[in-house]
């Protein structure tokens, strides 16, 4: 969380750094060559063209020092925290500090540095005699603490929408792992009251079942606690799933599962189809006195995934249940996690129940 957090300071550095650079540095620099071609034209100006850098970078090095205190202080720390009042009185101390800096530690500093051209230097040592009330415009401070203002809040903008982001973020994990948490429960208990009925008859398949559960616990505890599985891992999961189930109902119902152009490099969020598979038993094969069915497709085309399940819905309709976690929780998990990339189409027919499921896989 640290190198996260110094990596978005880092990235937010770099863009005030660049910002001063070309405001103090680049504009200045352009426009002075800009100007010196149109208005004064000649034929060798390489020394007035390294004359109007040297004196950019010269005074851009001096005049950037009160802008970035202006920034750091009196923007971020008054300004943006609403101190509106204290924020009016520094800015009308900046202004008076600014005068006096520009005198005796920009002119007279640069006056007193020999090296530079003449040009530069008797500037400086001109401006610096000079007997003006402020040595600078009042007008163009305002017009460039308006820029910084923006810059600012552009800034600290970005930094508020980014922390709203890691809040959503968390959130959204957090609702996912609740989702989560509820189906493995309710998994775990459907699946053991299969494996009770079972060993109540003293069937002989109580054994490789308890085995084969004993596999779909490890999956469920140990590779859904990452936010995606690989999905040939969730359909063999579903797979033993079905077979246990069907080992049970094998009576009642005639089961098919087809898997259609899945490879190694696809990933899902672990145990959201189940839900779907679940039903099927549930609603359909539990309460099956005839011959039923259950039929399982699960497709990908590229990034898309399409699950289509259909069983059969008993002669007789069993007494109405209480509602369970099932398919509320997987809408829920898909709106959080494929909002706009999915499409679940149930059809509740007289003979069958259908589910259609698409969804673009991330």
């Amino acid at each position: 969380m640290n190198r996260q957090k110094t990596r978005k300071l880092n990235k937010y550095t770099i863009i005030e750094i660049v910002f001063f650079i070309i405001f103090f540095f680049l504009f200045p620099i352009f426009t002075d060559i800009e100007y010196k071609l149109k208005e004064n034209p000649c034929e060798q100006c390489d020394q007035e063209f390294i004359n109007i850098v040297i004196h950019r970078l010269v005074f851009g090095f001096f005049r950037v020092m009160p802008f970035i205190i202006l920034y750091r202080f009196l923007l971020h720390r008054l300004l943006l925290k609403k101190k509106y009042l204290w924020f009016l009185v520094a800015y009308i101390a900046f202004l008076f500090a600014l005068d006096l800096y520009i005198v005796y530690v920009e002119y007279w500093t640069i006056s007193k540095l020999s090296f530079l051209p003449g040009t530069i230097a008797g500037d400086a040592a001109k401006w610096f005699k000079a007997k003006d009330f402020f040595h600078f415009s009042i007008i163009y401070i305002i017009n460039e603490t308006l820029v910084f203002t923006a810059l600012a809040y552009f800034i600290s903008y970005a930094k508020q929408e980014e922390r709203m982001n890691v809040i959503k973020q968390a959130k959204l994990q957090a609702d996912l792992n609740y989702l989560k948490a509820q189906v493995q429960p309710h998994f775990f208990f459907n699946t053991l009251n299969n494996i009770y009925s079972l060993a109540l008859q003293q069937s002989p398949q109580t054994a490789p079942l308890v085995e084969r559960l004993s596999g779909m616990m490890r999956y469920v505890i140990y590779e859904t606690t990452n936010q995606k599985v690989a999905l040939q891992k969730e359909i063999d999961f579903l797979k033993n799933y079905v077979d246990v189930e069907t080992v049970r109902y094998n009576k009642n119902i005639t089961a098919s599962f087809e898997v259609q152009g899945v490879h190694g490099k696809a990933g899902i969020e672990p145990l959201l189809l189940l839900p779907f598979i679940e039903n099927m038993f549930k609603h359909g094969a539990r309460h099956e006195t005839g011959r039923g069915f259950i039929e399982i497709i699960i497709c990908l085309t590229g990034n898309e995934l399409t699950l289509q399940t259909k069983n059969s819905k008993p002669a007789v309709a069993a007494k109405q249940e209480e509602k369970g976690l099932g398919l509320e929780n997987v809408k829920q998990r898909l709106e959080l996690l494929y909002a706009g990339t999915y499409n679940l189409s149930i059809q509740d027919e007289g003979s069958y129940f259908e589910v259609i499921l698409t969804l673009q896989l991330n």
